[in-house]
């Protein structure tokens, strides 16, 4: 299968490029025809066509031995030939790989190709002073700066083992074309950036990459999504949890409309069996992504009425 890669993390990008781990679009994403990400472990038996195997590089040596009496000469002329032949084995394996190595490197560079799509980075000021939002996201009715705050103020209170070891807001806007026309992302992210309190507290040291991020719109403040890569599942659902009801008061939905405990009881179930979810519930579009130590969960908007459109 054909996968697109960000060159820097490693992770698939979706159909437009944008890389969920690095949080941007990808300009030249890595073409690779293979069913495991690149910085896993590869096995001889899914290695790309025309590269060669260990086995195929490896020449075993003579053994020299001490000539007899009378038999240097001999011996002399069955070494040379010896000789000839590894030298001749390993400049044709030596060949054979420059000639399988360009052969692939021409299959990638056919394979990749790249197209811009007219893509160009806009300027902040002129993003918010013309006050419409994006074309790129769904959004929901609510503000998304407000909803950060309320989820910061939970994760200070609850902790839920973490601790929070630093915060960050920054900008991403662009826009780039898709059949002609243009499509622009205006993206605040402020990302909440945690550690293991049990970790902090032994002074272990811990490489820790965990984090909740609140995506909202430059333009209008109007939310756009939340993503979570953490460890613990306790601390992921009780995280999202928060998230949805400050979303769903932020949007109006009536208590007897909330989709939060739906989607909660589905996303424990599924994570308990160690399976990955896609939960369309409400105004809810929830992805759960299982890796060997982490959960990934990405929320973005669910609108009814292209649901409704798309059935009809």
């Amino acid at each position: 299968m054909m996968r697109k890669i960000c060159p820097v993390c490693d992770l698939p990008v979706n159909e437009i490029n944008y890389c969920p781990r690095c949080r941007r679009v990808v300009k030249k994403p890595v073409y690779w025809n293979t069913d495991y990400l690149l910085n896993e472990k590869r096995s001889q038996t899914v290695m790309p066509v025309n590269q060669p195997s260990a086995a195929t590089t490896t020449v075993n040596q003579p053994t020299v031995q001490t000539p007899l009496p009378g038999k240097g000469r001999s011996n002399v002329l069955l070494f040379a030939v010896i000789l000839f032949i590894v030298i001749t084995t390993l400049a044709s394996v030596i060949i054979s790989c420059a000639v399988n190595a360009t052969s692939l490197e021409s299959k990638f560079d056919t394979a990749v190709g790249y197209d811009d799509y007219g893509y160009r980075d806009l300027n902040e000021a002129e993003v918010i002073a013309a006050g419409e939002h994006c074309s790129g996201f769904e959004h929901f009715d609510t503000d998304g700066r407000e909803i950060s705050r309320s989820v910061i103020q939970f994760i200070e209170k609850e902790e839920h083992g973490y601790t929070i070891i630093s915060q960050e807001t920054y900008g991403d806007n662009y826009e780039f074309k898709q059949d002609g026309d243009p499509l622009t992302f205006y993206e605040t992210v402020e990302s909440i950036y945690l550690t293991p309190k049990a970790a902090e507290e032994t002074g272990s040291d811990v490489d820790s990459y965990e984090y909740v991020d609140i995506n909202y719109d430059t333009a209008t403040g109007e939310l756009h999504r939340y993503v979570s890569y953490l460890e613990d599942q306790e601390a992921t659902l009780a995280f999202l949890k928060q998230f949805l009801l400050d979303t769903e008061a932020g949007c109006m939905v009536e208590a007897d409309q909330s989709s939060v405990d739906s989607i909660i009881e589905q996303a424990q179930a599924r994570i308990n069996q160690r399976e990955g979810a896609y939960i369309l519930e409400g105004i809810f579009d929830v992805n759960i992504y299982l890796y060997e130590d982490r959960i990934q969960v990405y929320v973005s908007y669910n609108n009814p009425e292209t649901v409704i459109n798309q059935e009809t």
